[in-house]
This record gives C-alpha cells, structure tokens and sequence, in this order.
C-alpha cells in the first residue's frame, strides 16, 4: 500500500469503529494513521499532503468548518476526504461537494460505514494503466461568437474519424450546449449529476454517463441547468480528468470564457490551450487581454496557441497582423463557410457528414492528421505549413 490513509473521529468510540473499517495489517504496517481530533487536525491532514485518504468522524464539523477546508483541498484536490456524519442536511451536502470532499456517509450500520471505506481503499489500491495516456486539449473562446464551440466538437469527431477514441467535455458549466453541436440526444446524465457519484467513479461510470456520439466518440454534457454548476468542484473535475486521460487517446474541454477554479483547474491540465477568435479588432483587444491573464496562471508560450475561425483570404487583418499584436504566431486558422457551418450547426451533425467536401471540413481533417498522423505517413495536405509546429 503506497497510498497513506488518516482517520480521525471526535471520541474514542467513533476512532474504534474507523480502525475496523481498515485492514489490520495496513494499521500495522503504519500506512493508516488514527488520531482524535477535531476540524483542526482535519485541516492539518489535508494540508500535509501525503495522505490519499482522509476519513473524519467530528461532531463539530459544520457548514462553517467545512469552508476551512476549502483552501487546503484546492492545493491538495487529490487527497480523498471522505466525512462521516450522523445526520447531514441538504445543505450541507451541497457546502460539502463546492468544498471538495468526496463524499459524505451517513452510516445506518458499522457495516454500511465499512463498506464505504473498503469501496475508497479499492480504488486507490486499483492498478493504474501503466503506459497508455491521452492528450488533453482545451478549446477556449477569445470573445464570445468565436466559434470554439463548434471547432472543439467537430474536431473531436474528425479525431473520432481516425480511429482515436476522444472524450469531448462541456466545461462551459453555466450555459454549455456542446452536445447540440453532434447530436440531438438529451443526454441522460452530465457532468454534474457525475460529480454527485465521484465516491464510486471509474471508467464504467464515467462512459455512462456520456453520450456516446459513435464508437469513438463520447460526450460529457454540461449541467443541465446554471444552478447545479455548483455541484462541479475542482477536485471532482481533476479527478474526472485524469481518469478520462488514462482511456482515451484524446480528451477536448470546451471551456468557456468565465475563468474560475474549476476552470483553471481543467486548463492546469491541458497540454495546449486554443484561444479562438475571429479577425477583428474587438477579438484581437480582448485575445490580448485573456493571453495576459493566462500568462499570469503560469501558462508559457508553448501551451497557448491562437487559432483564426472564419479567415478570410483578404481580410483586412490577416495572419501577420494578428502574429504581431499578439506576440504568437497564428497555430491554426480555419476558413469561412458560412452556410455550410450553419447547416450543420442548425442540424446537430457534424460538418464532415453535411458537407465532407467544404474547405472547413478539409481544415478540420488536416488539423486532426497533424494531432493524430497516420503511420508511417507524411504530413500533407493544404494546411501543413500552419500545422506544422503542432505535432
């Protein structure tokens, strides 16, 4: 057991029943660590860092306690807390989930309790892939109109379409509509209703609860509505990430412009973030205003790319004017097809099966090759120059 676990509970009777939930010989072994204490200690444990798992039983834990732990959890969002609790109210639930814990137990037997730890302990204790991890890219909008939307769904399809399984997630938490882009499934479940389960999730939960677009291509729709984006903590989003990485080959955010703790989070993660904007002066103000504010998150240059949507061969700001205002080169820049791009827009079908042959769909497919070539195959295609520094 490599994972240190720490169990604290406000009396002796309560620490006694947390020590019989956890295996003898991992008491032994000193990798569990029991103590009385109170929310202090909680936080202390949290804030160490070492521990994988926290199991607190303490009676003056409240909502005002709870709001302690919420620093410590967003530096420590891997360490697992779970909260023991006799009676808890809705609210409290809900304090709990914006904090970070994992999960609250209100144990109606020694056994339920002992369940709920075992079923934490499996899962740490569970294998990890040991060389398979996918790439995480976030599509980010430089104003709103840009585009990104549209760009992060048909490009996880044109991935799809080369045989790489993509996870495509809607972190636009408050108003995200992503799915509409592929299809008009109303998805069962989203992100939030996952967040609630993110006790018990692994990959069979998280697939499940997508909406799976084909046989490669799956969907994690945004809350369904503004108010259940509170359940979507930092901590839950890491963890969804990191397992989303390890089975499938690429994992595409839709991120949305609201730059919060969640969504820094996810973006902490991508290995490149895509700034959309379209050639005019207000985008060209407000991309310059977003790259400070991610340059200030600790986001070099070779994470951010610029990405032009709806270029135009003689507009009046090209490439090389908007490579000299920003200070980057241009990654990526997608031509304008208006009617085409609506059509599939206004059907929730992806532009490559409306109109494979339109040049956004071809920009699509070369931008996909270069992120994902072919064996053995060279780069090619219309947009190799642009895409060449991608790969």
């Amino acid at each position: 057991m490599s994972t240190k676990i720490f169990l604290t509970a406000s009396t002796q009777d309560g620490l006694i029943r947390l020590t019989r939930t956890v295996d003898r010989k991992i008491l032994e072994s000193g990798d569990a660590v029991p103590k009385l204490g109170e929310v202090g200690d909680l936080i202390a444990a949290i804030a160490d860092g070492e521990y994988g798992l926290i199991v607190a039983d303490l009676r003056d834990l409240d909502d005002q306690g709870l709001e302690r732990l919420e620093q410590p959890l967003s530096v420590h969002s891997r360490t697992a807390v779970v909260i023991i609790k006799q009676a808890a109210s809705a609210d409290f639930l809900l304090q709990a989930m914006r904090t970070g814990v994992r999960e609250v137990i209100v144990p109606e037997s020694e056994a339920v309790l002992a369940a709920a730890v075992g079923r934490h302990l499996a899962r740490l204790e569970s294998p990890k892939p040991s060389s398979k991890k996918g790439r995480l890219i976030a599509m980010m909008p430089a104003k709103g109109g840009s585009g990104a939307t549209f760009l992060a769904a048909n490009l996880a399809y044109a991935l799809s379409q080369r045989g790489k399984r993509v996870a495509l997630i809607d972190m636009n938490l408050q108003f995200g509509d992503t799915i509409l882009y592929l299809s008009e499934k109303h998805p069962g479940s989203n992100i939030a209703t996952l967040s609630r389960e993110a006790g018990r999730l692994d990959r069979s939960l998280l697939e499940s609860s997508m909406v799976r677009i084909s046989d490669n291509l799956f969907v994690l729709a945004s809350p369904d509505s503004p108010e259940q984006s509170v359940q979507v903590t930092a901590g839950v989003v890491d963890q969804i990430l990191h397992l989303a990485i390890e089975h499938f080959d690429f994992v595409i955010l839709d991120v949305g412009r609201i730059l919060e703790a969640v969504t820094v989070r996810a973006l902490d993660d991508a290995e490149t973030v895509y700034l959309v904007l379209q050639a005019t002066l207000p985008a060209l103000h407000d991309t310059r205003r977003l790259i400070t504010v991610l340059n200030g998150l600790g986001y070099g240059r070779e994470k951010i790319s610029v990405v032009i949507n709806r270029a135009e061969k003689n507009s009046e700001i090209g490439a090389a004017e908007i490579a000299k205002s920003l200070g980057y080169e241009v990654a990526v820049s997608v031509p304008n097809s208006f009617s085409s791009v609506l059509y599939s827009i206004n059907h929730g079908v992806p532009i490559a099966r409306t109109a494979p042959k339109d040049p956004v769909s071809r920009a699509l497919q070369d931008w996909a090759e270069i992120l994902a070539p072919a064996e053995g195959k060279r780069r090619a295609g219309w947009l190799r120059g642009v895409f060449g520094s991608l790969a």
